[in-house]
């Protein structure tokens, strides 16, 4: 029996709310954090990526931006993000050419990574490469 209460939440509303879910893999900052039930609690950050979990007899992918994670103690799992969109959703081909792009811009790049320009970059690069492997 599923016991991890899903929440995936946007400024824009929820995408899912309070599903019951078997396990779910968020994108973290030293890479992909698989939550399953009674999972200790934590507070982390999120990077754009994909979210995987299942939903009944459905693997279901979301293309997620940066954003927060908490693990709260009832097995609560709650997902803060500034974007997402469902697989199903996404236009691949329109997140290819935005990757590609993004990416030669990033090869070309040549002030300091520490700018904001490059972190622009980097963050739209990032968003498009998680919409297509969502959508994929």
């Amino acid at each position: 029996m599923a016991d991890v209460k899903l929440d995936i939440l946007t400024p824009m509303g929820p995408v899912r709310e309070g599903i019951e879910v078997a396990g779910v893999e968020v994108p973290g900052i030293q890479g992909e954090l698989g939550l399953l039930p009674h999972h200790e609690s934590l507070v982390t950050a999120v990077t754009a990526g994909v979210i995987r979990f299942k939903e009944g007899n459905n693997s279901l992918r979301i293309a997620v931006g940066s954003g927060f994670l908490e693990v709260k103690e009832a097995g609560r799992v709650v997902v803060l993000v500034e974007r997402a969109v469902e697989s199903g959703d996404v236009d691949v081909a329109a997140a290819t050419t935005e990757r590609d792009e993004a990416r030669k811009e990033l090869d070309a790049y040549k002030a300091s990574v520490d700018a904001p320009e490059y972190r622009a970059l980097h963050d739209r690069w990032a968003w498009a490469d998680a919409q297509v492997r969502a959508g994929s």
